[in-house]
């Protein structure tokens, strides 16, 4: 993995500057946002720049997964090639997953490569996507389809910029704070269930904790599998299907958490299904995710359209998905061998709830 530099304490983003002085960053900063984003937190984070000669300047997008397009990026390059960009300047994704996944292949591509800062301002973004240097954009027939590695100089990770999140963005994250949890970490899944009411109110010390933790054991596995080849698809937990819904449904009925939460109550059911997981745990799996006010099923989504979806999985190898199953909380095991009509039989039950 391409060394970054990874800050995540509360109030980091005031020190910003400092931080990409100690990355070797030097040019001028492009500051990618939303519109949402921007209100809160855009115009004192291009200050802080500007008093240090960063020499700011921001594109504000639209909120949204419908943003993350080749129209948007295209829009984009414009803005750089206007602006005369070089290579020395810097891309800042100041946002959540869409912002960060947009603009780190904005940078990846633009001049075949920039430096890359992300800001991650939402929880999912913490603790998973801003980190590991996958960018990309989602194409119709499929989500993450177009995209590259580009490991960012520094990723910035401040739970203070949580305070600016709609609940229902903040409960979307938790989802894939529960995916570590089942994946590589029975401890957190445990902690998560004992201090539920703590995590929904946003409780400062245990929301540190667990974002530093998802952090620590994200790090853990891309430093070990950058490109995807091996043990980070364990990191897709849930994705399959989850991704398959959110294409489904054009992006626009669940945020990723919630879809994706859908998609770990699925696979624990083929886990169980196929005998590898105990079926008490897969009602564990369910329960923590209701209580956190995530779906762990959907109604009146057509499964079969959601299963055409799945065969555009960037998982797929000779026309087999590589499945993500629990074979206990916190360990699970990739595999291809689970028959069609387990999965049918599945997607059924779980997308006619």
């Amino acid at each position: 993995m391409a060394a970054s530099l990874i800050r995540a304490e509360r109030g980091a983003v005031a020190h910003i500057a400092e931080a990409m002085r100690q990355a070797g960053l030097t040019g001028r900063a492009f500051i990618v946002t939303d519109r949402n984003v921007y209100a809160h937190y855009g115009q004192p984070l291009a200050e802080i720049l500007a008093k240090c000669e960063f020499e700011p300047s921001v594109h504000i997008l639209t909120p949204g997964e419908q943003t993350k397009s080749l129209r948007s990026l295209e829009l984009l390059y414009d803005w750089l090639a206007e602006s005369r960009a070089e290579r020395t300047d810097i891309v800042v994704a100041l946002g959540g997953g869409v912002v960060g996944d947009l603009a780190g292949y904005l940078a990846a591509t633009y001049l075949r490569g920039m430096p890359l800062v992300q800001v991650p301002t939402t929880l999912l973004a913490m603790v998973d996507s801003s980190i590991g240097g996958k960018t990309g954009v989602n194409h119709p027939l499929g989500k993450n389809l177009i995209g590259a590695f580009h490991q960012a100089s520094l990723v910035l990770i401040d739970p203070a910029l949580l305070a600016g999140l709609a609940p229902r963005e903040y409960r979307s994250g938790l989802g894939e704070v529960v995916k570590y949890g089942v994946i590589m970490d029975a401890g957190l899944f445990e902690l998560i269930e004992s201090r539920q009411a703590d995590v929904l109110k946003q409780d400062e010390d245990i929301v540190d904790t667990i974002v530093k933790r998802c952090a620590e054991l994200k790090v853990q596995v891309v430093g070990e599998d950058e490109r995807e080849a091996g043990l980070r698809m364990i990191l897709n937990f849930g994705h399959t299907i989850g991704h398959a819904i959110e294409a489904a449904t054009n992006y626009e009925a669940l945020l990723h958490g919630e879809a994706i939460s859908i998609g770990m109550s699925g696979a624990a059911q083929i886990a169980v299904a196929t005998g590898k997981f105990e079926g008490p745990s897969c009602e564990r799996i369910k329960e923590l995710l209701r209580c956190l006010g995530l779906p762990y099923a959907a109604r009146g989504l057509a499964w079969e359209a959601v299963r055409n979806a799945m065969t555009l999985d960037k998982k797929t190898r000779a026309g087999r998905i590589n499945w993500v199953l629990p074979t206990a909380i916190g360990t699970v095991e990739v595999t291809k061998d689970v028959p069609d009509e387990v999965v049918d039989a599945v997607l059924q039950k779980l997308l006619n709830a």
